[in-house]
């Protein structure tokens, strides 16, 4: 299983504006830092184009004037490509199960043209992830390649059973940019039990095929995404194999094939309400303690093994389930903010969030979305109605969402614009993946 969003490297405390008024503190990855990658130098105007229209809109609506002003005309910085549904593995804890292999495809052109009108108007990265595994789209490989010629970010989140393909694009790919492998085990029993390839492949060869890729082109990073389990959870009412005793063996291996870094996450299901993903596991199960309790001890000894080019990785998401300061995350402002400056690209469609990929109420237009001057503009007026129409107080009351922190920031802006005199921009290796 992929999910979303992407790898941390290491834990920082930023500030933010709580949902009462005062500041509170939050704890992120530099990479789930996102309002720090919004006061990029480049990124920064589009923040304040942002703000001034949803300030001027509430204006307008205040004062009863039937004359909204214009939206803002830029596409999202980053989107989520969902390059095809088809995959090859049948894994127990998918919570895309019921939109893999469906019969709907791209017609490959749109697709380019909907990705060259996206970088033309602001675009900067893409995360290929799936719905499916990325690499059995039959042009991957040309896709990577024509993204690059956009001068785009790009990133990889895949099964690992194509690392073939993954090395035929290595050449292009560049320090900016980084593959992730969903792995989930630290030996191969495991990894079938969980995975369920559908042609023969083990956990070996598809880490043995990791450091000829580096020989190639040792600049991008390679991570190993383990999202852990445990007894008792589901999705869909079908349990789920657990991996607890699992971890420390990933790190070994990981280390052990030249990645750069092991990646730990807990495992999400969907929420019945609407289907959003949803953290399983909660501190009122009979067994959070011990679950958590296991979890510390394993990572602990795993991160014995970092060194100077292999890291321990706990992503926000897991931080913020041990120390029990996941509700914060899920305390939402009435507008989703975000939802204007990231989107997911899916063959089913655009969607306003990685938590509502191929979900009817995320869906913000087809998969043609930017493929035209005319359905961009289109797509950017639904944009904008869903901005203000979608009450992520009540969608997304479930969801421990790492956008939570940038979001109040952005609403703290809406209302008092001034502030943004007061932005200082963020310096340092550029970084558009939101």
């Amino acid at each position: 299983m992929k999910s979303d969003p992407h790898e941390a490297i290491q834990t920082t405390n930023a500030r933010g504006t709580s949902p009462t008024g005062g500041e509170k503190h939050v704890e992120l990855t530099p990479i789930h830092d996102f309002a720090r990658k919004l006061r990029q130098p480049d990124v920064l105007p589009r923040v304040r184009e942002y703000v001034e229209w949803r300030s001027a809109l509430a204006a307008d609506g205040a004062s009863g004037t039937p004359n909204p002003p214009a939206l803002p005309g830029f596409a999202p910085i980053s989107i989520n490509l969902d390059i095809t549904t088809a995959c090859n593995y049948a894994c127990d804890h998918c919570v895309d199960l019921a939109i893999l292999n469906q019969p709907i495809k791209y017609r490959h052109q749109s697709l380019l043209d909907s990705l060259e009108l996206m970088a033309q108007n602001g675009l900067r990265s893409v995360i290929v992830i799936g719905g499916g595994e990325p690499t059995v789209y039959p042009k991957f490989s040309e896709t990577i390649r024509f993204l690059k010629e956009l001068r785009l970010q790009v990133a990889v989140v895949s099964n690992g059973s194509g690392n073939h393909k993954i090395a035929e694009v290595a050449d292009c790919l560049d320090e900016n940019d980084w593959v992730r492998l969903s792995l989930d085990s630290g030996s191969d029993a495991i990894f079938q039990a969980m995975h369920k390839p559908k042609q023969p492949i083990t956990l070996d060869e598809i880490c043995a095929s990791v450091p000829p890729i580096k020989e190639i082109n040792p600049r991008f990073k390679i991570g190993y995404s383990f999202i852990i389990t445990w007894r008792g959870a589901t999705i869909h009412d079908t349990a789920i194999v657990e991996n607890l005793d699992e971890i420390v063996g990933g790190a070994e291996r990981a280390r052990r094939h030249r990645f750069d870094y092991i990646a730990y996450k807990p495992f999400l299901t969907r929420a019945e309400a609407n289907n959003a993903e949803v953290v399983d596991l909660k501190d009122s199960n009979d067994h959070f303690a011990e679950v958590v309790a296991r979890m510390r001890r394993a990572i602990d000894r795993a991160k014995m093994l970092e060194t100077d080019s292999f890291r321990v990785i706990e992503t926000t998401n897991l931080k913020v389930l041990e120390n029990r300061s996941y509700r914060d995350y899920s305390t939402q402002p009435r507008n989703c903010h975000m939802q204007f400056f990231r989107q997911v690209l899916s063959p089913l469609g655009m969607y306003n969030c990685p938590v509502y990929r191929n979900q009817p109420i995320g869906k913000v237009g087809p998969k043609e979305a930017y493929a035209t001057d005319g359905e961009f503009a289109a797509t950017r007026a639904r944009t904008a109605e869903r901005v203000e129409n979608f009450d992520a107080t009540h969608e997304c009351r479930e969801v421990t969402c790492l956008y939570n922190h940038v979001n109040w920031w952005i609403e703290d802006l809406i209302a008092h614009p001034e502030k943004l005199e007061e932005i200082v921009p963020e310096t340092g290796a550029p970084d558009y993946f939101l």
